[in-house]
């Protein structure tokens, strides 16, 4: 009898060209910047600046599909930023393992912790996922990012899924003004 398969549920593949898919990990890429203070209604005097960010790509695959005779069902991909472990090594927080093995228990509400990639040729650190830092990109732009960074690494079920519903969770919490006192 043979043994069974080192890792039935690989967490992620390596993917290449303009189809994305929720999961996809984007490294480098652009996103706007609005500064404080700026003022929302005079387009030509607002500064907006780009930088890089290693993000994630949070909007569901079915929205991301064209499919023949019909656009997409969005038209910009949602993407949450990435850190990698050893980037936050100097962090009170996040330098430690204990905050980490907190995140990765669901205890930090905008926070997702995913497992490295050990795919030859697309190895990445732990990541931490930020659910409250929040992207929009064109989907051409997203697609056309996706194809310069081919190959990349792409999330797989059941894990996106579970980064799916924390994204979901962070987002549909609701404080109460005035919770059930304890019971005696």
């Amino acid at each position: 009898m043979g043994s069974p398969p080192a890792n039935p549920y690989p967490w992620y593949a390596g993917v290449s060209g303009p189809d994305l898919e929720q999961g996809d990990i984007l490294l480098a890429c652009p996103v706007f910047v609005i500064p404080p203070g700026a003022p929302g209604t005079q387009e030509d005097a607002v500064g907006v600046t780009t930088r890089e960010e290693n993000v994630i790509v949070m909007t569901q695959s079915c929205d991301l599909v064209v499919q023949p005779g019909r656009s997409a069902g969005a038209a910009e991909a949602v993407l949450c930023r990435i850190h990698f472990k050893h980037e936050l090594a100097g962090d009170r927080v996040f330098g430690r393992n204990e905050s980490w093995n907190t995140a990765k228990k669901g205890r930090f509400a905008s926070y997702h912790v995913l497992n490295r990639c050990r795919i030859s040729g697309l190895e990445l650190d732990f990541m931490l996922v930020d659910l409250s830092r929040v992207y929009t990109l064109s989907l051409e732009a997203a697609r056309q990012l996706a194809s310069d960074h081919s190959p990349r690494p792409r999330l797989l079920p059941p894990y996106r899924e579970h980064l799916a519903q924390a994204f979901a969770r962070f987002f549909m919490r609701v404080g109460l003004p005035e919770d059930i006192p304890d019971f005696p």
